[in-house]
């Protein structure tokens, strides 16, 4: 397994890798979908190339990425969102928005609580075991030549999201999605922090 920087060359190699994180939450829709979905979450999420890792394996395929961005970071997705959009039903447009609008509701929040000097996690995936652990300590090393001070990430009820506790993060908010509210009442999403040391790798 070889850590490499993610590059924009990547997304089509890497949707397959995310499909397979989300698609289950759109197992009723078709393939392209599932696809554009997979492909619109790694682009929203690769604002900062140079905090993008992915994990390759001897077979040549993704097998995980880690993204991370700082709280100005921000990327310009709008084109290709528009262009996406342009082929989707009235209903995979509704669909598909509620995530985007999702995604920026709690992306929102979860900034406002950062400052210079500490740094998000935007998007992690991986598939194969061993390669998750590869890439966070890529990251953390990174971190550190940084001298960056706080981890921030966001999770929600979809996830196993009391693993964070358990593992040196403090909660410093929780809310109920408003995006959410009419789709699945009380959908709940949770911001942690943790410290960034030699330690915490």
């Amino acid at each position: 397994m070889k850590i490499e920087k993610f590059t924009n060359d990547d997304f089509a190699k890497a949707a397959p890798l995310a499909a397979g994180a989300w698609g289950d939450f759109y197992a009723d829709e078709r393939q392209w979908f599932i696809d554009a979905v997979a492909e619109y979450i790694l682009r929203y999420n690769y604002s900062n190339p140079s905090l993008a890792l992915k994990a390759v394996g001897d077979d040549g395929v993704i097998h995980g990425v880690l993204f991370a961005n700082f709280h100005d970071d921000k990327a310009d997705v709008s084109q290709w969102r528009e262009n996406i959009e342009a082929q989707m039903t009235d209903h995979e447009l509704e669909r598909f928005r509620l995530l985007a609008d999702y995604m920026l509701e709690v992306d929102g929040k979860t900034v406002q609580c950062m400052s210079d000097g500490e740094v998000k996690l935007s998007l992690f995936i991986s598939n194969q075991k061993g390669c998750g652990k590869l890439l966070l300590q890529e990251m953390m090393d990174e971190f550190l030549h940084r001298d960056l001070r706080h981890l921030y990430l966001w999770t929600d009820t979809s996830c196993t999201h009391e693993y964070y506790p358990q593992h040196g993060f403090t909660l410093v908010g929780q809310f109920l999605s408003e995006v959410y509210d009419s789709y699945a009442p009380g959908y709940t999403t949770y911001i942690y922090k943790k410290g960034i040391s030699s330690e915490s790798k």
